[in-house]
């Protein structure tokens, strides 16, 4: 008896599992019931001739078999991705669904003012995104549970390609409300290489150690306090972008210390169409948004 053929979204049904580690994670993102999951996985089981996960109840796991198919149907959802990109060409429309990770700071101080853009230019571009550290970043890439992330560079990015969004500086802040700022105390992240940076000019400058008030694991909430007067605050000035008003920058003259943000993916991957609109159209309300 021949094999019945094998149903694309079947695969993608499991590929989506695998992906995100559950019967019910696949069900969310392809808005089916968690048994459609279930007999969508058993029926390409029986196309293929193999068992793809582990039949246990409440556990999903992929058997060797199941990894193997898992990632050979990239290949496949590549090509699929391609045709359907031919398309858009041809329509002239950009539409799709994109996933990405972002750090919780440019969340808040860059993405609303771009996703309502985005949503007016390109209502069929459906865009969803987590909040995430840099390591968790890399490794939902990894895992291909993201298309991109977003991130700064400081850490080794030498094992994906990147696409860079901006550049720009760590620098001290201070509220407008404050007229004599000399003697407040700092407000700055957690041991980091920026942080040590400020700390040994600090001491090369004035001889002794800084004053710090706290050490803030969030720039957004050391940009609050910063705001409210509580101190002088040290983070990078894409979080302030939006904050002028009600901040200065602290005329002390230090090595300036650079940063860069970018959109890091899988290497020898081509991005989509519909994801490079959205990165360059980023990037340029970034630069609209700092002048």
């Amino acid at each position: 008896m021949a094999k019945p053929p094998i149903n694309l979204i079947y695969l993608k049904y499991f590929c989506d599992a695998v992906k995100h580690g559950s019967i019910t994670a696949s069900a969310r993102e392809n808005y089916v019931s968690q048994s459609a999951i279930s007999q969508g996985i058993a029926s390409l089981e029986k196309a293929l001739g193999a068992e793809l996960i582990t039949h246990q109840t409440n556990r999903f796991k992929s058997t060797p078999e199941g990894l193997v198919i898992f990632e050979k149907s990239k290949t496949v959802f590549n090509s699929v991705q391609e045709l359907e990109e031919s398309l858009i060409v041809e329509e002239g429309v950009i539409s799709g669904r994109i996933e990405f990770a972002c750090m919780h700071s440019f969340a808040l101080a860059l993405l609303p003012q771009h996703l309502k853009k985005v949503q007016k230019e390109c209502p069929k571009l459906h865009v969803n995104f987590k909040l995430a550290h840099t390591d968790v970043i890399k490794d939902l890439i990894r895992k291909g549970s993201i298309d991109f992330g977003i991130v700064l560079d400081n850490e080794d990015m030498s094992s994906f390609e990147s696409f860079e969004l901006y550049s720009g500086e760590y620098k001290l802040y201070v509220s407008n409300k404050i007229k004599k700022y000399e003697s407040l105390p700092y407000i700055i992240s957690e041991e980091r290489v920026e942080t040590n940076s400020l700390k040994r000019f600090f001491k090369k400058r004035f001889g002794k150690e800084m004053d710090v008030l706290m050490e803030v694991s969030s720039w957004e909430v050391i940009a609050n306090l910063t705001e409210a007067g509580l101190g002088i605050g040290f983070f990078p000035d894409y979080v302030a972008l939006k904050r002028m008003k009600y901040l200065k920058v602290v005329p002390y003259k230090f090595d300036p210390i650079p940063y860069k943000i970018y959109a890091i993916y899988p290497k020898s991957k081509k991005i989509p169409k519909n994801q490079l609109y959205f990165l360059e159209s980023l990037k340029l309300s970034i630069y609209n948004f700092n002048n």
